[in-house]
Order: C-alpha cells, then structure tokens, then sequence
C-alpha cells in the first residue's frame, strides 16, 4: 500500500467521519477559527504519521510517491473565505495542484463533482473559487506556491495551526470519506 493511501485510509478511518462539520463551518467565521486550526493539526500531524514526514520532493527519487494529498488551507480570492481542504499534488511535476477536497458544513466536497447538487456545487463556487492556496507539508521543488506571498488569512493559519487541538466526534458517519 502506498503512502497516499495509507494517509487516506487513516483520515477516512480516524478523523474525516468525526469531524463536526457544522463547528468547523462556525469557526471559519471567526477570528480566531480555532476548531479549524485543530482539525488541520489533526490532519498535519496524520500526515506527518502516514508519510513519516512532512518534507516531500517534485521530481523523481527513491521511493517517490506519485501523487501526495496533503492538509492545507483555501481562501476566495473574491470573498476572502477560508476552507480547510485536502490538496492533491502530483510530485513527478513541478507540483501540480491536481484535486481539492474541501472541509465544510457539508462535510468533505470535492470540487469539480459533476455528482454534487446544483445548490452545493453553486455554494461552492461563489464561497471559494477561485482561490489560494497552501498546504501544510514542506514540499520543495513546488513553483507554483510562494509562502512569502500569500493572502494575509492563510498565513495566519498555516503559522498557528499546531497551538490547537481540536475534539472529534464519537458516532461514525461513513458519508464523510474522501474518495480516492
């Protein structure tokens, strides 16, 4: 088994199902957004489990992963919207930016779903696309992220994530995993 499928399974089986979605929608509303700054450490911190480190490298190498879906943090660039989101990178590029799920009230929506009702995949759009981006894990080789030069709300996130611990759920719901 791969790593990006161990890190999926992992999330799927750990942490996506028991996740309230309704208090992570809520916390992106504040100032703080604490809630979400603990279910991305909780995703960091699987990552960092599941890969056996943060650090990834674009190009071809020993054992190199294809594909990483890593934690990360998405804000509209028209409403200034943040979403916690799993972002596909294809790492035998320069760092493609292939697939995002995002986090939100309605649990973990791919974007791009030609399957999402018309209201959701609509609600989507106008909350975050288009958007920025960043990820967690360290992944060199990436031209198309500038840490330097992201929006003012990621930063903040993607500095202070790791103070927050956020509590999970304790009845399942299956409907939350994110497809592979």
């Amino acid at each position: 088994m791969s790593k990006l499928e161990q890190y999926i399974d992992y999330i799927n089986g750990h942490i996506l199902p028991f996740i309230d979605y309704n208090a992570l929608d809520r916390s992106y509303q504040t100032a703080e957004k604490e809630y979400a700054k603990g279910i991305l450490n909780l995703l960091h911190t699987a990552m960092l489990e599941q890969y056996g480190d943060t650090r990834l490298i674009c190009g071809h190498g020993d054992m190199q992963e294809e594909y990483a879906v890593v934690p990360g943090v998405v804000q509209g660039k028209n409403t200034g919207e943040i979403a916690i989101a799993l972002l596909k990178i294809d790492l035998l590029s320069s760092g493609e930016h292939c697939q995002t799920e995002f986090l939100c009230k309605y649990g973990v929506v791919s974007q791009g779903n030609s399957d999402l009702p018309k209201a959701l995949s609509g609600e989507i759009t106008a909350r975050y696309l288009p958007y920025d981006y960043c990820y967690t894990a360290d992944i060199s080789g990436d031209i198309h992220i500038s840490k330097d030069r992201l929006p003012d709300g990621i930063k903040e996130i993607l500095q202070t994530f790791q103070e927050h611990t956020a509590e999970l759920l304790h009845n399942e719901n299956s409907d939350m995993d994110m497809e592979r």
